[in-house]
């Protein structure tokens, strides 16, 4: 083993950590635009709770969680958790709570 091991090794870690912090500009706008549909969509599941759509809303949320595992985005597996949450509360007969938890993942997620 040579002596610049360890050095090619930090280097080759700062260049991996400077190559995933420069994100592409088109690649955050394309994230932004998900994002904003998706909070549309959440808000869509609120509105069909809110009218006693259950069955509506259970779709919805189908839908929002196969966008988010499509993504592969490492930041949706918070999102992910509280969808399933909110699919769990749905599908017990809590929709208030349903439609707080949503209000909670809207706010974290803007």
């Amino acid at each position: 083993m040579s002596k610049s091991t360890p050095i090619l090794a930090m280097v080759a870690a700062f260049a991996a950590a400077s190559a995933q912090a420069s994100t592409n500009p088109d690649d955050m706008a394309r994230r932004s635009e998900r994002r904003a549909t998706i909070q549309q969509q959440l808000r869509a599941v609120q509105v069909e709770l809110y009218c006693d759509h259950q069955d509506n809303a259970m779709h919805l949320l189908r839908d929002v969680r196969r966008q988010l595992m499509a993504q592969r985005d490492p930041d949706n597996s918070r999102d992910l958790r509280q969808l399933e949450k909110v699919s769990w509360l749905v599908r017990h007969g809590d929709t208030v709570e349903a439609i707080a938890t949503i209000d909670a993942a809207r706010g974290l997620s803007a």
